[in-house]
């Protein structure tokens, strides 16, 4: 197809996605990256831009301040006064979210907060489906490369969007029947095991590899601790760079994933030793995160392990002390940064190696 019938086929799309003719026009007199840019935010999120952001509040009968505040907590920023940027999805959004918070009774803190989760959530996701679309084509002209986008687009949004609500409702179920098991440690708190565990020498290592290699040794770590903890029965809480957080409702679970993580990720499998830290405790579980003394104490943990080895505190311990499946030594007391002085304790499966002495 030649490059004309290719421009033809690209502006056809971008107006049937709702882009109006000044925008076609202007982009056509900018150039390929003009309309490469019209591309980005028609095809993902199509709809014409009817309303300014005052003209859409008003449409969908809302309060004003609290659907700025909800459009700011939900990322995004405000478009600048009198530019035509809300489409009618936009409209509907701030009716059903405002709808939404109304019904539930939450007060406009907690519903903002709800919204920020929500959308950081998403943003995440959407930039790592970028950096995968990003890689989708070697071609080097724009618009071209705009026309297979397009087609990208049209063969797999609508599938993302049913598998993500897909996704949100199993997680949201497996929540549900989770908070339905923890056992209150205080009021607001719940009983849980959590745990660290981060590449030793990382620091050292990424310095010796190109940027693609590190991104490997990154997607591989997590992939792969992450199969270790769901596969276990736990649950992973979030991602740091070369760090995990993951919590489980036993102290034994928790063990049997902190030694699934340091035999899947090892340098026999091609990655820096690993070191894992778990205490078990109160914690206060807040925005799908956890907060406390608990996931302090098992962050400080895993700074003090060696390579290759699982710290446990001394709750932990006596959690597993009569498990037959763990062998438990205690090791010298370590100073922990705003925590004092605090003894550890090593886990290794019984006769096995996890672990240095």
């Amino acid at each position: 197809m030649d490059e004309d019938a290719v421009l033809a086929r690209v502006l056809r799309a971008l107006s049937e996605a709702g882009a109006d003719d000044a925008d076609l026009s202007a982009a056509a007199a900018e150039g390929q990256e003009a309309l490469s840019r019209l591309v980005a935010r028609y095809l993902t999120f199509p709809g014409a831009r009817k309303y300014t952001m005052a003209e859409g509040i008003a449409k969908a009968g809302v309060d004003e301040g609290r659907a700025r505040a909800l459009w700011r907590a939900m990322g995004f920023p405000e478009p600048p006064e009198g530019e035509k940027a809300f489409t009618d999805a936009d409209v509907e959004a701030l009716q059903v979210a405002t709808g939404l918070f109304q019904r539930t009774g939450l007060d406009q803190a907690v519903s903002l907060q709800q919204a920020r989760t929500m959308s950081q959530s998403a943003a995440r996701v959407a930039f790592s489906n970028q950096d995968v679309i990003a890689n989708f084509t070697s071609e080097t002209d724009l618009v071209k490369r705009a026309a297979q986008s397009i087609k990208l687009a049209n063969d797999t949004l609508p599938a993302l969007d049913q598998l993500l609500v897909y996704m949100y409702r199993r997680h949201l179920a497996a929540a549900t029947e989770q908070q339905l098991l923890i056992l209150d440690a205080e009021e607001g708190t719940a009983k849980l095991s959590v745990g660290f565990a981060d590449l030793s020498r990382y620091t050292s290592v990424s310095r010796e590899l190109d940027p693609q290699e590190l991104a490997q040794l990154i997607d591989g770590f997590t992939a792969a601790a992450a199969d270790a903890i769901v596969d276990g029965g736990g649950r992973l809480v979030k991602t740091i760079g070369d760090e995990v957080m993951f919590s489980a409702l036993e102290a034994g679970t928790a063990a049997e994933i902190a030694l699934k993580l340091v035999d899947a990720i090892s340098p026999e499998r091609g990655y820096p030793p690993l070191r894992v830290g778990l205490a078990t405790g109160g914690v206060v579980p807040r925005e799908g995160d956890l907060f406390g003394r608990t996931v302090n104490l098992a962050n400080r943990l895993v700074v003090v392990a060696r390579p290759a080895s699982i710290l446990i505190d001394r709750e932990t311990q006596e959690e597993l002390i009569d498990d037959p499946r763990f062998e438990i030594t205690p090791v010298p007391a370590q100073h922990l940064k705003g925590l004092g002085r605090v003894r550890p304790y090593r886990l290794r499966p019984v006769g096995g190696s996890a672990g240095r002495p």
